[in-house]
């Protein structure tokens, strides 16, 4: 059953050099119990899509097109009604928790809240609960007393508060922005097995957003590669990465350092795609990955790709895609 579906998501803002359209023509659709992923370069709009979700966007956004949690269209919504559905029915965990945990509160007072403010609840039955969370994400609290502020604990510690915030009220939707940015290799392992395992024991659906493809892999059943603010590619997560079709995907595949190379072969020059991300004031025609493409055309720096679909859901928006279609262009 269809959790969450977002149709023709545009998002603009209006800034001093005019309105820059940051999100263009998204569809997305996340089912209960469900893990999506979404991967792309720093800036291709993978965080600003998941604020428009939160309706958490910046102040003169424009927004357009639906999304439906479940049959309510949450752009309907005013700002009351929201508060009803964040932390309650979408949880979302930010890349940095210094930033989004409030310096001045508890952190037994921030994990809390969500209970405080969706629950009918005691207060000894909410300090019960924000116990049980704090020992669910590994925080024992005769080690880390509800007392305690942000400040006074490690970069892992606070993603812990943050996840355990995010699921106090078992949201039907989670999303994780980034969540292992700034944490080491070993933390990063462990906050990941963390957010997968509560996901699937409380039945939770997941949208975990990474610009590395290996943790998209390890924690998602299908992924959407985006760029410039649109969609490049989608599918089942394992269907695109062996059978990558468009350029842009396979350029973030190449870019991986490799391990276990040969001392010869590490002192080659690590490939990375030509070029950069365009600078979205400007009006780009076309495919926006064209400039940086290796099999882009005149046909692609004039007009838009059309959807190409290669069978079981996987689809590509590429006029000259790297493996072979299995179909006409894809509905819509």
């Amino acid at each position: 059953m269809t959790l969450l579906q977002v149709k023709n998501l545009n998002i603009a803002i209006d800034t001093p050099d005019g309105r820059i359209e940051i999100v263009k023509q998204v569809n997305l659709s996340v089912d209960k119990n469900d893990t999506l992923g979404i991967v792309g370069e720093s800036g291709c709009g993978k965080s600003i899509t998941a604020l428009g979700i939160m309706s958490l966007l910046p102040t003169h956004s424009m927004v357009s097109g639906k999304i439906l949690l479940e049959e309510q269209d949450l752009l309907a919504l005013d700002e009351e009604q929201m508060c009803r559905i964040r932390g309650n029915r979408i949880g979302m965990i930010f890349q940095e928790p210094m930033t989004a945990l409030n310096p001045v509160q508890t952190i037994g007072v921030q994990v809390a809240e969500a209970l405080d403010l969706h629950k009918q609840l005691q207060k000894a039955e909410i300090t019960s609960r924000v116990e049980n969370l704090m020992e669910k994400v590994g925080l024992n609290v005769r080690r880390f007393p509800l007392n305690l502020y942000p400040h006074q604990l490690s970069g892992g510690q606070r993603q812990r508060v943050m996840i355990a915030m995010m699921i106090a009220c078992r949201p039907d939707l989670l999303i994780a922005d980034e969540p292992t940015t700034a944490l080491d290799v070993t933390v990063q392992e462990q906050i990941l097995e963390l957010i997968n395992d509560l996901a699937q024991k409380y039945g939770m659906a997941l949208i975990m957003i990474s610009h590395d493809l290996g943790v998209i892999a390890q924690t998602t059943k299908n992924v959407m590669v985006m760029y410039a603010g649109r969609i490049m590619e989608q599918g089942n997560t394992v269907d695109v990465f062996y059978n990558m079709a468009h350029p842009y995907t396979y350029g973030l595949f190449v870019s991986i350092p490799k391990t276990g190379s040969s001392r010869l072969e590490t002192k080659k020059r690590l490939k990375s795609i030509p070029g950069h991300v365009p600078d979205l004031r400007e009006n780009i025609k076309g495919c926006p990955f064209a400039p940086r493409c290796f099999r882009a055309q005149d046909t692609c720096r004039l007009q838009d790709p059309p959807p190409i679909a290669f069978g079981n859901g996987h689809t590509a928006w590429c006029f000259y895609p790297l493996v072979e279609k299995k179909s006409n262009h894809a509905a819509g």
